[in-house]
């Protein structure tokens, strides 16, 4: 059995996420974003393993019933990928073209901003450096080795997810933040409802949609960052609309 051993300890933490600690509690406004088809332009973890180690159907349909989380799917697939043949993959993916961008306002408006996922540093990581992003902070998994995965990012109370982003906003909320959220997936369920305001599509934003609570469409982050640019004040005082409706999730325990 692949070895599943990590925990969410500070001693585990990059530099960048310490300073992004540092800089983000009790900031003014922070924003959190997922990686996976959000900033890149696929999802580069199912890409991996779709093509070097794909999910076994019966894990996947459990998966699917929500009778167990993300990482019991990785130890299935991703643990089993090949590390030169999975960035090679990670090599071929573009990025949003609009990112850089919007990296560079929050840089200029000293807004903290990290990367959330529940995927791998191993690809985000070779992305982001090739794209001269390699400074920003990122919360996610670890491949280390074929069959060994760790999880610094983990929640010990729960064992659903590999990273808890809503370990993350949830924090960043008891500090006295505002927390914006952008994402599209099944992860970002459990922390876009710890978030202020929502930037989602695909399943997340048909999850917003089921709870009838108000969110932006997110169709790119030139879009999102003309919203943000043109309303800032008020993302930063708390006052914009469309404000998040959603309780933390029901599955998250702490």
């Amino acid at each position: 059995m692949p070895h599943a051993g990590g925990h969410f300890t500070h001693t585990m933490m990059t530099n960048l996420e310490q300073t992004f600690w540092s800089r983000a509690l009790s900031a003014p406004l922070v924003v959190l974003t997922d990686f996976d088809f959000t900033i890149s332009a696929v999802d580069v973890g199912d890409l991996i393993c779709d093509t070097l180690a794909p999910y076994p159907a019966p894990v996947l349909e459990q998966y699917a019933r929500g009778e167990v989380g993300s990482r019991i799917l990785w130890l299935h697939s991703f643990a089993h990928v090949n590390r030169d043949e999975a960035t090679a993959l990670a090599d071929q993916v573009a990025i949003d073209p609009g990112f850089h961008a919007f990296v560079d306002w929050a840089e200029r408006e000293e807004i903290p901003l990290a990367v959330l996922s529940d995927g791998f540093t191993l690809y985000i990581d070779r992305i982001l450096g090739r794209e001269g992003l390699g400074h920003l902070p990122v919360f996610a998994n670890r491949y280390v080795d074929r069959g060994h995965l760790e999880w610094p990012n983990a929640n010990p109370a729960c064992d659903l997810c590999g990273c808890c982003k809503a370990g993350v906003a949830r924090r960043l909320k008891e500090s006295g933040a505002h927390v914006i959220y952008v994402g599209d997936g099944v992860s970002d369920l459990y922390g876009a409802s710890f978030a202020d305001w929502v930037f989602a599509k695909s399943s997340l934003a048909r999850f917003m949609e089921e709870h009838g609570s108000p969110y932006f469409p997110f169709t790119g982050f030139g879009d999102a960052l003309r919203i943000l640019q043109e309303h800032l004040e008020r993302f930063r005082d708390g006052t914009m609309e469309q404000r998040s409706t959603l309780r933390p999730n029901p599955r998250c325990r702490f």
